[in-house]
C-alpha cells in the first residue's frame, strides 16, 4: 500500500490533555499531536473516553498549552453531543489505556517501568496498577509502543510474551518560536554560575546524591550553584529538612514553573544535571541539548542511548564517581566540547522520527 495515496485515519486519544499545567504525559501528548499533524499521511481524529472530540478544541487547546478550555467544554457536555469514535479505525492511547479490548486495533505507550524494577522508589498505588492490570492492558493491544529501546527491553524482560508486538516511538523536543525573542528582552538571571537539575523531588530521582557530593572535598569550595526545577514528591520533606546551611545555600529549589521559565533557566546554566536512578527516556535531557547544554548523566537506563557523546557519565549509586564527573563536566573547555555534539545529538530526535513508526504500524493491516 502507498500511504502517500491515501491518508491514513488514526484516533488519538488525547485525555492526557485535560489537565491545566502541562508535564510529563501531558507534553507527550502535545507533541505526539503536533507529529502527527504535522505528517500529510495522517487523517488524525481525536478522543476522550470513546467519545470524538471536535478538532478545533483540540487544536485551541495545543495552541494555549492548557486543557482548561478543553476539559470546560467537555464535561459542559457531559457526553450529550458528541459522537462515537469509528470501532474500526485504530487508536493510540499516548500512556496506559485502562479498560481494553473495544476496538478492533488499539496501541497504548509505555514511558517507565520502574514500578516494577525499583517498586521501594514508588508509592503503592502505582505499583498496584501495574501489577493487576498492566498485562491484561497490554493483551488486547495491536502494538505496544515503547519511548526509548531501555525501555522496550524492560518490558521484554518483564513479559517475554510481548516482544513481538512492541515498537520503539522516540520523542522530541520542541519549545514555542516567540521564547528566544522573549528570553533575549530580559535581564540576565542574578543567580552566578549554575547548573540545572529537572524532576519530581523524590527518591528515584536521585537528588542525595548531588547533595551528599557537595561536601567532597573537590566539590565544597566550588563556586557553581544548582537550580532544582520540579514538584516534591513522596517521602522529600524529611530530606529537604535535613540539608546543611551550606547545601541550602547552594541548591535552590524552584518548584513548578511554566514552560518558558524552565527554557530560560536551562538556556543560562552551564550544564544539565540528571542524577537519576532509572528513567524512561530523560525529556530533561533533549531540553538541555536543544539549547546547546551538555548533560551529566547516570550510567544507566536510556541516558546513554538518549544523551550519547553529549554527556559526561557516573555511576548512580557512587558519590565519589560523580564528584569526578561533575569537576570534569564543570570545566569551560570541556563545555565547549561538548556543547555541539549536544545540538547534534538532538537533532535526531524529531517529529517525523516519533510519526514513522505509527504511520507505519496503522499502514500495514
Amino acid at each position: 500500500m502507498n500511504i502517500l495515496s491515501k491518508r491514513l485515519k488514526l484516533t488519538l486519544d488525547i485525555s492526557p490533555l485535560l489537565e491545566d499545567l502541562w508535564t510529563g504525559i501531558p507534553v507527550f501528548t502535545r507533541r505526539l499531536a503536533k507529529a502527527l499533524l504535522q505528517n500529510s499521511a495522517v487523517d488524525l481524529e481525536y478522543s476522550i473516553q470513546f467519545v470524538k472530540i471536535p478538532s478545533d478544541q483540540v487544536k485551541g487547546a495545543l495552541a494555549l498549552g492548557t486543557g482548561a478550555f478543553l476539559r470546560s467544554e467537555y464535561q459542559s457536555h457531559r457526553g450529550v453531543g458528541y459522537e462515537s469514535i469509528d470501532s474500526a479505525q485504530p487508536i493510540l492511547f499516548p500512556s496506559t489505556k485502562g479498560q481494553g479490548g473495544f476496538l478492533t486495533r488499539e496501541a497504548s505507550t509505555v514511558h517507565d517501568l520502574s514500578t516494577l524494577f525499583m517498586p521501594e522508589n514508588h508509592v503503592e498505588a502505582n505499583i498496584a496498577h501495574h501489577l493487576d492490570h498492566f498485562n491484561a492492558e497490554l493483551e488486547t493491544n495491536d502494538v505496544t509502543f515503547c519511548i526509548s529501546e531501555a525501555t522496550r527491553a524492560a518490558l521484554v524482560s518483564a513479559l517475554p510474551s510481548k516482544a513481538s508486538t512492541t515498537r520503539l516511538m522516540y520523542q522530541y523536543v520542541d519549545w514555542p518560536n516567540n521564547f528566544p525573542m522573549l528570553e533575549r528582552n530580559l535581564a540576565k538571571l542574578a543567580i552566578g554560575r549554575y547548573a540545572i537539575v529537572i524532576g519530581t523531588i523524590e527518591p528515584r530521582k536521585n537528588l542525595a546524591l548531588l547533595i551528599n557530593a557537595l561536601s567532597h572535598p573537590e566539590l565544597s569550595d566550588e563556586n557553581l550553584f544548582f537550580v532544582v526545577i520540579g514538584k516534591k514528591g513522596w517521602q522529600v520533606d524529611e530530606f529537604l529538612n535535613g540539608l546543611s546551611p551550606n547545601q541550602k545555600k547552594r541548591v535552590i529549589f524552584s518548584g513548578y514553573v511554566t514552560e518558558f521559565t524552565k527554557y530560560r533557566l536551562i538556556k543560562g546554566a552551564e550544564f544539565l544535571v540528571f542524577p537519576s536512578l532509572y528513567e524512561g527516556f530523560g525529556i530533561p535531557a533533549l531540553e538541555a541539548m536543544s539549547l546547546g547544554k551538555p548533560v551529566l548523566a547516570s550510567r544507566t537506563s536510556s541516558f546513554p542511548e538518549v544523551v550519547g557523546s553529549a554527556g559526561v557519565y557516573f555511576d548512580p549509586l557512587s558519590t565519589s564517581e560523580f564528584a569526578a564527573a561533575l569537576k570534569d563536566i564543570n570545566n569551560p573547555k570541556k563545555i565547549a566540547e561538548l556543547a555541539p555534539k549536544a545540538v547534534r545529538q538532538n537533532a535526531a530526535f524529531n517529529p517525523q522520527r516519533m510519526a514513522k513508526p505509527i504511520i507505519d504500524w496503522i499502514a500495514h493491516v
